[in-house]
């Protein structure tokens, strides 16, 4: 008798709201996730997808992806993965073997909204936005003890708190999208989504304030930081809900990631087409060269070659270039989506474990090399191209401009701050006042909701207080979009 029961990993509950008695009717149970749907896709952060970039910042050409049109298409792939498991588990009768006889439009929903939220913590730029605030907030807290703010350098005198100052510095200059996503949805959307939902979209189970080496056992699942110290009792709940022991991951996650890797290997290099980087005849060699010597009926044959051949067969060159890139999604994701399914299936008690240490897709398989061609292609003739690399460029300078702008609210002392906040103004401040005002209403509440639960009389308030203002700096900054951020940065600093 199987010990994987999928049952036990599905979780209806929510962090709010009355707890109720397990669910046994199977309509109720999807209502519940048809409730996550809704929040989802009418929250904020699925439509400030649309100005986002995938590939290209500040992009005007509406052909080429933004992190929504991205998204939609992860959301399909990831769809087409749970429909191919279900369809081969139950071509060998074990559907009820491991509990996922009732659960197909549950977990097909999970997934999918999964796939849709997967980068909603992203900053503005992508990864270089990452890095500038990153960079930003190690050169002023200084991980070496020593801080440009003194609430956060090392005290001698005061060793019983020089631990959690270390574990604030390393929380702050490890700001991740993928922790942001957990934050987003939980502490500043307040979505209240299922537990189950929720852990779909913890992808790491690294926290950000972590030091030192990662267990070999879990290196690729504590590869990033997954959640931050501010969110660490909510993700302790949460994994406690659906049996997830620490550092593994929810097997569903699983799903999600792999959809990312199939569908966006592929939509990068027909940006890439789109914004006239290269040539589609140029693309097909630039993959030929990477896989290698093809053969006759090897995958590369089977699915580069026949989309390329359909192109040099077709009479009307625009219309062969879009029909290229269709036969070339189909044919990966026809080859692709089973594998997934395939390699899910095939490791099936560590994945329901939460163990699995690898990526779906990674393996040594011919389809793992294709996908690797793929990403290769990516990485050295679309984002190292000149006109890529320029506009991520401007796109750091513009988060440290913006982190510069904001940081007089960072010098404030504690004190002054709550008065700030608590009045809306302060006659000693006036500057920053008037940046306080700039700031998003809610994450102007998610900071206050965070103080109102800490005690002023505590020896570590003041690092408690520091690490929330920090915080709400972070949540505004890679809230905005990349249009917003551009203007609001030429705006402040008068460029104009």
């Amino acid at each position: 008798m199987s010990m994987i029961n999928f049952n036990n990993k599905i979780s209806y509950q929510r962090h709010s709201g009355v707890q109720k008695d397990r669910l046994f009717d199977e309509y109720a149970l999807i209502r519940c996730f048809e409730s996550d749907r809704g929040r989802i896709l009418n929250s904020a952060a699925i439509r400030r997808l649309q100005q986002k970039t995938q590939v290209f910042p500040l992009e005007r050409n509406a052909v080429v992806r933004t992190r929504l049109t991205h998204s939609l298409e992860v959301q399909q792939v990831g769809r087409y993965i749970v429909k191919d498991i279900y369809q081969r588990l139950a071509g060998q009768n074990q559907l009820k073997q491991y509990g996922l006889d009732k659960l197909s439009v549950v977990i097909e929903s999970l997934v999918e909204m999964a796939c849709l939220m997967h980068d909603i913590g992203n900053p503005p730029f992508g990864h270089f936005g990452e890095a500038a605030i990153n960079h930003w907030f190690t050169k002023r807290l200084g991980i070496d003890g020593q801080s440009d703010f003194a609430c956060l350098s090392y005290h001698a005198k005061q060793p019983e708190l020089n631990e959690l100052r270390q574990k604030v510095r390393q929380d702050l200059c490890n700001f991740e999208g993928n922790a942001q996503a957990i934050r987003l949805v939980h502490t500043i959307l307040k979505l209240n989504l299922t537990y189950s939902q929720i852990a779909c979209i913890l992808k790491y189970s690294k926290p950000a304030y972590w030091i030192g080496e990662t267990p070999a056992e879990f290196s690729y699942l504590m590869k990033k930081p997954g959640f931050y110290l501010a969110e660490e009792a909510f993700v302790q709940t949460l994994t406690d809900s659906v049996e997830q022991k620490p550092y593994h991951r929810y097997p569903l996650t699983y799903i999600m990631e792999a959809a990312d890797d199939i569908s966006y290997c592929i939509a990068d290099l027909e940006d890439a087409v789109e914004k006239r980087i290269f040539t589609v005849e140029q693309l097909y060699q630039y993959l030929l060269k990477e896989w290698g010597p093809k053969k006759d009926g090897d995958l590369f044959d089977l699915v580069v070659q026949r989309a390329f051949d359909g192109l040099k067969n077709c009479e009307y060159y625009p219309i062969g270039v879009d029909q290229f890139f269709m036969y070339l999604r189909v044919n990966t994701i026809g080859k692709l989506v089973p594998h997934a399914a395939e390699r899910f299936i095939e490791n099936i008690e560590a994945i329901y474990d939460g163990s699995f240490n690898h990526a779906l897709l990674e393996d040594h398989d011919a389809e793992f090399k294709l996908l690797g061609i793929f990403k290769n292609v990516g990485f050295k003739y679309v984002f190292n191209h000149e006109s890529v690399e320029n506009i991520e460029l401007q796109g750091y300078r513009i988060i440290n401009g913006l982190l510069d702008i904001y940081s007089p609210l960072l010098a404030m002392p504690a004190v002054d701050f709550l008065q700030l906040v608590e009045k809306d103004k302060h006659p000693k401040y006036m500057i920053e006042t008037r940046l306080y005002h700039k700031l998003s209403a809610k994450h102007c509440v998610a900071y206050k909701q965070a103080i109102k639960l800490l005690d002023q009389n505590d020896p570590s308030f003041g690092i408690w207080e520091f690490y929330y203002r920090s915080r709400l700096m972070q949540d505004y900054i890679s809230g905005m979009t990349d249009h917003f951020a551009y203007d609001e940065y030429r705006k402040l600093m008068v460029s104009d």
